[in-house]
């Protein structure tokens, strides 16, 4: 079996020499300076641009590629060209052939390798070839590294723990101003006598042998400051978002390449995976007017804005290796539109007041009656008002001996079982309440007084005129209503009037200030009924009651009271002018 695998590596040797001749030069000079008697490892420069390729190493201008056996002392691993230990023979040049299915490119690497003296960190320095340069800017914190050894590995750091010497004298670390991390060394607010020759020093483990990796690196602190990344956006600003809404915010940053811009939050950068809710897409362009300036762009896409997103403002932090910058967001809760909600109350507020005046409009005669109806028991008590009856009733008197008229049959009938009997209301109506003989003016003029309401009835034609003008009735209730007392006068009419100019001028202001009501005429219970519309009206401008309507709804009963029933209106006495 291993000579069948022999036999296979052997092929693929074979094949890949007979087609090194085909491969396009890349002629970049890269000369790599190391010590004899050290591991060294050479890594392709092409092998990080080139995916699904094939590397394969020659030395010198040879056809055959070098050995990939681990025990051999210079081999390739992967796509790596290893000296294990290198010699100072081993000084040339080598080709790395990088080739897939469409291509090979040659990339040319020469590598030297010095005498390792045993005064090697006095020695090591003096060749400039072999030295490293890094620089790092003055008061701030960075790291040195020591070059090319990435072949150690992690765990190699930990059993061989890489060791540090400035000016060839060892570093002690973790003393405040240097710390080691792996390959790194760490130098914490970089001043000026930190500048001087830093040598490296790891060891490593190949097939059971340790060997020694050494490197020098020459520090120079960076006098001059980089200019520090300025914010476009975001402006240290509050942003009202509701709660699990989207949001997009763009840090937009001008800069220089390298210059780094994230977003943090609660301590913590956001990374690819922080959190479902969170995205960070990131672009970088350059300036057309400034060949060193960038735009660097992080948007913050917020996919559904948590609770707990309110609690600690975004961070979007920009930085290279001389400065750090930060700008944030703070989430908000809406403010309220207090205006709005004000203007939507006050609009509220009109319509309920003109819809309420339209209702009391259209209602006003049921809201007052209701209200007394209902709460007459919490009515402020009034002092008496030394008023006998709740309206006197004016009414034409018929002539003629033994006929009873409308009116009559209104007044004696209807107004009685509406008024009285239904509403509780005291009437005094003359021919009805007067005693025969009594002096006509006298009752008159003294029930008047003793009356809160004057009732006149209106009927059309020439008698009813004619009676209003003449009555001595009619002349002395109007002039107590209108001059003496100033009783409230309320107008019935029977019938429709046509002409109300051929009645007297104090009928005409009454209905000119007031109106009056018009009795349906029909002797039907709807219409004879206390809840009708027309002795709802009647009812609403009778004096309040003080005692509560009777409980049962009653309707007008065509049989007369025995009181009226001995006063027909044929019985009547008319009282003359």
């Amino acid at each position: 079996m291993k000579v069948l695998l022999r036999l296979v590596c052997f092929t693929a040797l074979l094949i890949s020499s007979l087609e090194a001749d085909k491969c396009e030069n890349h002629d970049i000079k890269i000369t790599l300076v190391s010590y004899a008697n050290e591991i060294d490892v050479r890594s392709c420069m092409l092998a990080p641009y080139v995916k699904n390729a094939t590397i394969v190493w020659y030395k010198n201008d040879s056809t055959t590629p070098i050995s990939i056996e681990r025990d051999s002392r210079i081999h390739q691993y992967k796509e790596k060209l290893w000296f294990v230990p290198a010699m100072v023979e081993d000084s040339g040049y080598y080709y790395c052939a990088v080739r897939n299915s469409t291509y090979c490119i040659k990339m040319k690497l020469t590598a030297k390798f010095e005498k390792n003296e045993p005064d090697l960190c006095s020695v090591i320095h003096k060749n400039t070839q072999a030295v490293y340069e890094q620089r790092l800017p003055l008061e701030r914190s960075g790291y040195l590294v020591c070059p090319h050894v990435e072949f150690l590995g992690h765990e190699n750091y930990e059993l061989f723990p890489m060791q540090w010497y400035k000016d060839c004298k060892p570093l002690l670390l973790d003393n405040g101003n240097f710390g080691g991390a792996t390959n790194k060394l760490i130098i914490r607010n970089v001043q000026a006598e930190h500048k001087g020759n830093y040598t490296c020093r790891g060891m490593y483990k190949h097939l059971g042998q340790q060997y020694f990796v050494t490197r020098a690196i020459r520090f120079v602190p960076l006098a001059r400051k980089l200019p520090r990344p300025v914010f476009i956006s975001p402006a240290n600003e509050t942003v009202e978002v509701h709660l699990g809404s989207q949001l997009k915010v763009t840090c937009n940053v001008t800069g220089r390449w390298g210059d780094s811009v994230l977003w943090k939050w609660n301590g913590s950068f956001i990374t690819e995976n922080y959190t479902v809710w969170i995205k960070v897409d990131y672009s970088i362009t350059k300036n057309p007017s400034s060949p060193k300036s960038y735009t660097i762009i992080a948007v913050l896409n917020l996919l559904k804005v948590q609770r707990d997103f309110y609690l600690y403002p975004f961070f979007c932090e920009a930085r290279n290796s001389h400065s750090k910058q930060t700008a944030y967001i703070q989430l908000a809760h809406p403010v309220p539109d207090y205006q709005k909600i004000l203007i939507g109350i006050f609009v509220v507020l009109i319509v309920v007041i003109i819809c309420s005046i339209i209702i009391y409009k259209i209602f006003k005669v049921d809201i007052i009656l209701w209200y007394r109806d209902s709460c007459y028991k919490f009515l402020p008590k009034k002092a008496s008002d030394g008023k006998i009856y709740d309206a006197y009733v004016l009414y034409p008197k018929s002539l003629e001996e033994g006929s009873t008229s409308t009116s009559d049959n209104f007044v004696f009938k209807v107004l009685p079982e509406v008024l009285e009997k239904q509403c509780g209301y005291k009437l005094f109506i003359f021919g009805r309440d007067d005693d025969v003989g009594e002096d006509f003016v006298k009752v008159i003029n003294e029930n008047i007084m003793k009356s809160r309401r004057l009732i006149i009835i209106l009927v059309q034609g020439i008698i009813g005129f004619k009676w209003l003008g003449n009555s001595s009735e009619e002349q002395i209730a109007m002039y107590n209503a209108l001059i003496k007392d100033g009783i409230r006068v309320l107008l019935l009419e029977l019938e429709k009037i046509q002409d109300y100019e051929k009645m007297p001028e104090s009928i005409q202001f009454i209905k000119q200030k007031q109106g009056a009501l018009r009795w349906p005429g029909n002797t039907g219970e709807e219409t004879q009924s206390v809840k009708s519309r027309f002795w709802k009206k009647v009812r609403y401008h009778m004096p309040v009651q003080r005692r509560p309507p009777p409980s049962e709804h009653q309707f007008l009963s065509l049989i007369p009271s025995p009181k009226s029933q001995k006063r027909l209106p044929k019985d009547v006495h008319v009282p003359r002018g």
